[in-house]
């Protein structure tokens, strides 16, 4: 039998561990499910960088991808951009718009280092690099008045 005092530590750490869990959304998702996606990502503490027009979230995964998220002010995330050794999980960066990608997306030969989409609803660019990955992804609608998506860093 737990102790009551034993409990209360252990709903104690419990609420800590999820008042310190990552900052992250897909792109399009609320900023209210940051912490599912960064508990998907096994990303360490975000690092928030407050701007007029939208807020900047930065992280790094356990394999040592930098991950940058852009919500604006309705909350909602309308850029995500990354960098590293490895590609991260394109199902939780892309959040709702990863269907579109997933069937836009062909094969192609392992001489390809750039792929891109671009439609109404996403803008995507992904770079192989001779050591690793660089990408960015956001939904044109989306973009708060003034912010040009290509000089977000």
């Amino acid at each position: 039998m737990i102790r009551p005092i034993r409990l209360q530590r252990l709903f104690g750490l419990f609420s800590f561990a999820l008042l310190a869990t990552p900052a992250w959304a897909g792109l399009g998702e609320s900023v209210a499910q940051i912490s599912r996606d960064g508990l998907r990502l096994k990303a360490g503490a975000a690092q928030i960088t407050r701007g007029v027009a939208y807020d900047r979230h930065a992280l790094r995964t356990a394999n040592g991808v930098q991950v940058l998220e852009f919500a604006g002010r309705d909350g909602q995330v309308f850029a995500v951009s990354f960098s590293g050794p490895a590609m991260p999980d394109l199902k939780v960066l892309l959040g709702n718009r990863y269907s579109e990608y997933a069937a836009a997306v062909h094969p192609s030969p392992s001489t390809h280092k750039i792929y891109t989409h671009t439609s109404g609803t996403l803008e995507l660019s992904i770079v192989k690099l001779p050591r690793g990955f660089t990408g960015s992804a956001f939904a044109p609608g989306a973009v708060p008045a003034g912010v040009n998506p290509r000089d977000l860093q």
